[in-house]
């Protein structure tokens, strides 16, 4: 008998996003610059993991990530700033959608961020948008 079920585990992700954000400090607008998006290494490998449903032609992925601002905190770094500030931002990444008949995804979802004293949570979220 024939599964349509395949589940997987994420090994590697690296990721940027290039459209930039505005982040305020201190008062002052700051350009983040790219936002980079790699596996995070602190969290076990087989906490990034999804299943592929053929019968019902959905997919699912659930990243463990690190979220960093080179430009950002380069910038932090060169102002004195402490070094908890320039730290990358972990966080989990829930998303799913259609498997295409190309077998690629268009996923989306949530985004769970973890604590950064330069993120606060009641201030700071983020998503998901399927590819083009």
């Amino acid at each position: 008998m024939h599964n349509p079920t395949v589940n997987f585990k994420i090994t590697k992700l690296e990721a940027q996003v290039a459209e930039p954000i505005t982040l305020e400090w201190q008062g002052k607008r700051f350009d983040a610059g790219p936002i980079m998006i790699d596996l995070d290494e602190e969290i076990a490998a087989a906490a990034s993991q999804g299943t592929l449903d053929y019968s019902q032609r959905w997919a699912q992925a659930e990243f463990h990530v690190t979220l960093s601002f080179p430009e950002f905190a380069a910038t932090l770094d060169s102002l004195g700033a402490a070094a908890e500030l320039t730290q990358p931002l972990r966080a989990v990444i829930r998303s799913e959608g259609a498997i295409l008949d190309d077998h690629s995804f268009a996923l989306s979802g949530g985004c769970d961020l973890g604590a950064h004293p330069l993120f606060p949570s009641p201030e700071t979220s983020a998503s998901v948008l399927p590819g083009i």
